[in-house]
């Protein structure tokens, strides 16, 4: 099948969707597609081609349209949005007059809305749920000929609001494996990174939104003065926020660093912390992240927030769990995972063998098996 993948994102991007969309059309490509990935020309200040940052195969096409861009200015931030979407719809409608497509793929609702062709199926993966403009989305749903979603939360939510189920597909995220298996040994990965060798250590890696719960383990360093932990990502004002609120001598925040260096972050930790906050539905119920999967892939051991949007990959079995958005069952849960290493190593092997099913081939299957025989 020929599939335009229109999404409007700035790539390449710190962000981890951009690492996603990829991840995808590499995947679909790799299964016999043609794929052609359609995204705005944005403002960006990495300069290296997407195919070598993401460290994917050149077996896509990269299309990048014209639209307004402003965002980067400080003022008019809303004004900015709108022009840089509209203008971004307008070019894509025009981009695919004379294009010939049997599929547009998008995880953008308003494209879902706006995108429509006689003869060309519409997918519409969905990653949240709205909290305002809910006709507008119930619009995108409707409209849509499959629904891919990456977590039962998100699954139920749509049955809720009374879309068909035969449409929904579940689709959760995945990683690349290979990437993850990493050669050296975990004194080899610090040493390559500039960290202790003789300390324990705890890393994230991720976002630092609040949703995602960095600020419980930035807390948590407070009550762990024998570990040291690396909160590796975020923006450059979440890291300066972060900076300011908490200042501890074995905390250390680091900031975005780019993909390639991930799998030596993991591979250099003691425990590998995935600290949801169940506050916002987005990270308790919805959310299907990524680092989830890297972290399993890595072979690290895993202490996770007990949330069900992480239960529906991985049970006690493969982790330690604690009470979401609380510091001292955070605290109690390394605190144990530490003393009881030989308990958390076992986890993780069965954690590494669990996440082979999670590859983005299988998933670009998956869905491709969904589309053709519903």
């Amino acid at each position: 099948m020929n599939i335009a993948y229109i999404t409007n994102i700035r790539i390449p991007t710190e962000k981890a969707h951009g690492i996603q969309v990829m991840k995808m059309c590499e995947a679909f490509a790799s299964v016999g597609q043609n794929i052609e990935l359609i995204v705005p020309q944005r403002i960006n200040s990495i300069k290296t081609s997407a195919f070598d940052f993401y460290k994917v195969a050149v077996n896509f096409r990269i299309t990048k349209i014209w639209c307004l861009d402003f965002l980067a200015l400080s003022i008019l931030k809303w004004v900015n949005f709108w022009l840089q979407t509209v203008s971004f719809l307008v070019s894509v409608k025009l981009f695919l007059q004379n294009k010939k497509f049997d599929i547009y793929y998008t995880r953008d609702f308003l494209l879902a809305i706006f995108l429509y062709k006689k003869n060309v199926k519409i997918i519409y993966e969905i990653h949240s749920m709205p909290e305002r403009g809910l006709w507008l989305h119930k619009r995108a749903w409707n409209r849509a000929d499959h629904l891919v979603v990456i977590s039962d939360g998100l699954q139920k939510a749509l049955l809720v609001y009374g879309i068909d189920s035969n449409k929904i597909i579940l689709a959760r995220d995945a990683v690349d494996f290979d990437i993850f298996q990493v050669a050296q040994s975990k004194e080899e990965a610090r040493k390559k990174l500039c960290l202790p060798i003789d300390k324990k250590i705890v890393v994230y890696t991720g976002h630092l939104y609040k949703w995602k719960g960095a600020d419980a383990l930035a807390q948590a360093a407070e009550f762990l003065p024998n570990i040291e932990i690396f909160l590796v990502g975020g923006t450059k004002q979440d890291v300066v926020n972060f900076k300011t609120n908490y200042k501890f001598s074995n905390l250390h925040i680091f900031g975005w660093q780019e993909h390639h260096l991930i799998p030596l972050w993991l591979k250099a930790a003691d425990i590998l912390v995935l600290p949801n906050s169940a506050r916002e539905k987005i990270g308790a119920e919805y959310t299907s992240p990524l680092k989830l999967f890297e972290y399993m892939a890595s072979g690290t051991p895993i202490i996770a927030s007990s949330v069900s949007a992480l239960r529906e990959v991985i049970n006690e079995d493969c982790a330690i769990f604690f009470e979401p958005d609380n510091i001292f069952s955070l605290v109690q849960s390394i605190e144990f995972g530490i003393n009881n290493y030989s308990k958390l190593q076992e986890n993780a092997a069965r954690a590494l063998k669990r996440v082979s099913q999670f590859t983005w081939y299988h998933r670009a299957e998956l869905i491709l098996k969904h589309i053709k025989n519903v």
